[in-house]
């Protein structure tokens, strides 16, 4: 069966406001443009752009997504300090220097303080190893083999469609040899779970950032050494369709 990658991304005043995506059969790509757009349009934008790719190779099959795992603390201070912690012990990272790095995310990651429109790659030296500091890298071409299913099976358990994107996303990043941890916040104002991600479990953090902060992005820290261009082609190109949600 050929499958098609199709994105949707809004901006305004030429930056990039928000994404999503979804791989799916031909004969339902009209029924996904119609639920991304309706996704995007409570964002304020002025443009949005439609890609749609047939994919050139058949997607690699996961059976599970991480293991999720809810935290919940008395701000997003107290939060921090766990999520500090698990990097740390991932990535024999400085506490000091992981601090520097989420500070950035919360600032404003990007050359010119806003946020980054992807990730940012981190090694376990401290060094930033993304190509482009406004761009950063973007995970992409990844979905559920049954989306409705899952969205459906993670809406019983109190979660939302928003959860199944992340969960999607970071569970692709943790099947890379090479790619250790993750720390994301959101960069709206008013979502204040956060996620760390490492090879044993999808960690949701409640908050992990101050409400009103419209600051956001993601981290990927990586082993020293380790080819930065075939993860870029991994996370950007390989297609990954997952089968369950381990919830």
């Amino acid at each position: 069966m050929k499958l098609f990658s199709v994105k949707l991304r809004a901006s305004k005043d030429g930056k990039h406001i928000s994404g999503a995506e979804r791989i799916t059969p031909y004969e339902k790509i009209n029924t996904v443009i119609n639920q991304l757009y309706q996704r995007l349009s409570r964002k304020e934008f002025d443009s949005i752009n439609i890609k749609i790719d047939i994919l050139k190779e058949q997607p690699l099959l996961v059976e599970k997504t991480l293991p999720v795992v809810n935290l919940t603390f008395k701000n997003h201070i107290e939060a921090n300090k766990t999520a500090v912690q698990i990097i740390q012990k991932q990535t024999g990272l400085s506490e000091e220097k992981i601090k520097q790095l989420i500070d950035l995310i919360h600032s404003g990651a990007s050359p010119d303080g806003e946020n980054m429109r992807g990730a940012m790659i981190v090694d376990q030296k401290g060094n930033r190893l993304e190509r482009d500091r406004f761009r950063g890298i973007r995970t992409t071409h990844v979905d559920y083999l049954d989306r409705e299913g899952i969205v459906k099976k993670l809406i019983k358990k109190g979660f939302t469609e928003r959860t199944a994107d992340a969960l999607a996303l970071t569970t692709k990043n943790m099947l890379h040899k090479d790619i250790i941890a993750e720390y994301c916040i959101s960069d709206e104002p008013d979502y204040l779970t956060g996620y760390i991600s490492t090879k044993e479990a999808y960690y949701r953090l409640t908050p992990l950032k101050e409400k009103g902060n419209k600051k956001g992005g993601r981290i990927y820290f990586i082993k020293n050494g380790a080819d930065i261009d075939g993860i870029y082609r991994f996370l950007e190109k390989k297609p990954v369709l997952i089968k369950d949600a381990d919830i």
